[in-house]
């Protein structure tokens, strides 16, 4: 039986789910998304460079690779048993981080921890989107950045101009992300509206493969 952890409370420690997408749909219906966490040290790594450099990005969710973009359904509680079922066939996955890359675009910039995409990493991403075909995209490009077009990462910082950038990179110029790791569970996220407005993403149910 595999161990599910519901309704996890907010991490304070705790990138918005790919933001190189720029999100159309402003409903305040709940936004759902499937990551993957990384080990603590790493995790605190990652995380005092978010706090650094991009605070609200910090603020919306805790340091993560995502394998699914933020999507609605009508039916959260059908999630759990598609989640589940996934995780027990293709996890554990090793996963390796090492360098930094980024995403630059008219309307966003992303500066980010290279994850490889190994073939078994590819595996997992490809069973999480094919295992959900009835959901509804947040963001209209999400699924022209799936699949052989995926490309697994860290957010450091996002939201952000090419000079704000081009200093960050100067900053962590000496700076190599590097980690390699087993992961052995999936967490499905959901958005929620703080009391600014801003919206932030919480651990909604933990799918961990038993020891």
């Amino acid at each position: 039986m595999m161990n599910m952890t519901p309704e996890a409370e907010s991490v304070p420690r705790g990138s918005s789910l790919d933001e190189q997408y720029t999100r159309v749909d402003a409903k305040p219906q709940s936004m759902y998304g499937v990551v993957l966490g990384l080990p603590e040290e790493f995790y605190d790594e990652i995380a005092s460079k978010r706090e650094r450099f991009c605070p609200s990005a910090a603020k919306r969710i805790f340091p993560h690779v995502t394998l699914r973009a933020p999507f609605a359904t009508k039916d959260p509680k059908g999630l759990v048993h598609i989640i589940e079922d996934v995780a027990l066939r293709y996890l554990p996955v090793q996963l390796q981080a090492e360098g930094l890359g980024s995403f630059v675009g008219p309307r966003n910039n992303v500066l980010y921890a290279k994850v490889k995409r190994s073939d078994r990493l590819m595996r997992l991403h490809e069973a999480v989107v094919h295992a959900l075909p009835d959901v509804r995209d947040v963001f209209p490009d999400a699924p022209a950045h799936q699949f052989e077009n995926w490309v697994p990462h860290i957010t450091i910082a996002d939201g952000i101009t090419i000079e704000r950038l081009e200093e960050i990179r100067g900053d962590l110029a000496e700076y190599t992300p590097r980690c390699e790791w087993e992961a052995r569970e999936l967490l499905l996220v959901r958005s929620q509206s703080a009391e600014d407005g801003s919206i932030l993403w919480t651990t909604t149910r933990s799918f961990r493969l038993p020891t």
